[in-house]
């Protein structure tokens, strides 16, 4: 093909085939004027005259070997068409697969005079393959004609031997309809159905876990380190722990469980366990140095959690708490050998601030405010 030649149909093709003007997505329909949308492409529907793959119409694809003439798809003379193809009639005499018409298969037969020709095999009639192999198939199991075509082994994976069903070597063992190793296979391990554990193997037909792993609940589990199965099946570790060696352990920074052993429960900071004994305590902040804990909710600047307050920045034999007399009410003061401090709590239009003051007298401390205290929780 010349260089012009090919130009003319490179323009030709960019004519009747090419991506729409404007389009989005593959599913976009616009086009320009006088074309359609076919297979992701904008088309000349004047293509559909000569293109084998849309002849006549988008989509109507020729048979291989077809040419597509005047929007009709044409085999060459004297061919006409075969699964898909234009093939030669003259092939039918010795096609095994078109044996003297298109679809006539013969099987496991030969092709001669476009007769099947089954020689040892045996013959059966349409629709099966004409030819079988009665002692191998087992679609058509058997000896003879009578016994083999259409016979159909009827369990899973089993195999036509010598003409007759049986399960294979590897699969000696039935279980109900399905062939299967009873020494080897999980869900039918030694005796049907015995379904080993998760995670299991099947072992001259006996359920095996990995070495150091038992059963739990239908499962292979470690219950050294497993934190459902923490020693014991069953065994729950509260939320946050470890199951080591077989016990369940929490970090030191939350030593107190809470809930009920082994079923769970969590791991909490704190000296106690809330409402029915499965929840922790409330964190609070003191403002100054450390957390302290209670079963009340954060900000409610109670005068007891004004005092867990003061204690957990003079812990007892540290400091001495006063609650009244101050110059501020509604406020608690807890003073050392050197400073004092005071939590507002309700009650105070100062409440939730505390201030400390290098004084250790209560009485000469000042009361705390947005200027010179800060937040306690």
């Amino acid at each position: 093909m010349t260089r012009s030649v090919r130009t003319i149909v490179a323009l030709a093709a960019a004519v009747f085939l090419s991506r729409c003007a404007g389009c989005t997505s593959e599913e976009d329909t616009s086009c320009p004027s006088g074309q359609e949308r076919c297979g992701g492409f904008c088309r000349d529907p004047a293509s559909y005259a000569t293109d084998p793959a849309n002849c006549g119409a988008c989509g109507n694809a020729c048979a291989t070997g077809a040419t597509c003439v005047a929007g009709t798809c044409e085999c060459p003379a004297g061919e006409e068409v075969c699964a898909g193809a234009c093939v030669d009639p003259a092939t039918y005499a010795t096609d095994p697969a078109n044996c003297g018409a298109c679809g006539n298969a013969c099987g496991v037969g030969t092709c001669a005079a476009g007769v099947c020709d089954c020689g040892a095999f045996i013959a059966c009639p349409a629709p099966l393959p004409r030819c079988v192999d009665g002692l191998e198939d087992p679609r058509n199991c058997g000896t003879d004609a009578a016994a083999a075509c259409g016979n159909v082994c009827p369990l899973t994976n089993d195999v036509c031997d010598a003409g007759t069903c049986t399960c294979p070597a590897t699969l000696p063992d039935t279980c109900g309809s399905t062939c299967v190793d009873l020494a080897s296979d999980e869900s039918h391990c030694g005796a049907c159905p015995t379904t080993c554990a998760t995670g299991a193997t099947c072992t001259s037909g006996v359920c095996q876990c990995p070495t150091g792993q038992s059963v739990c609940d239908g499962a292979c589990v470690n219950r050294s380190t497993d934190e459902a199965h923490c020693g014991t099946c069953g065994w729950v570790c509260a939320s946050g722990a470890t199951c080591t060696t077989g016990a369940c352990t929490c970090p030191s920074e939350q030593p107190l469980v809470c809930g009920v052993p082994g079923a769970g429960g969590s791991c909490c900071a704190g000296d106690g366990c809330c409402g029915d004994g499965t929840s922790c305590q409330t964190a609070h902040w003191n403002g100054l140095s450390a957390n302290y804990y209670d079963c009340g909710a954060l900000d409610q600047h109670t005068l007891e959690q004004a005092r867990l307050a003061a204690l957990s920045w003079a812990p007892p034999g540290q400091g001495q708490t006063v609650e009244v007399g101050l110059q501020c009410g509604f406020c608690l003061c807890r003073q050392t050998a050197s400073q004092a401090a005071v939590w507002c709590y309700a009650g105070s239009p100062l409440k939730g601030f505390v201030a400390v003051t290098g004084s250790g007298n209560c009485l000469a401390a000042f009361c705390p405010s947005g200027v010179n205290g800060v937040a306690w929780h």
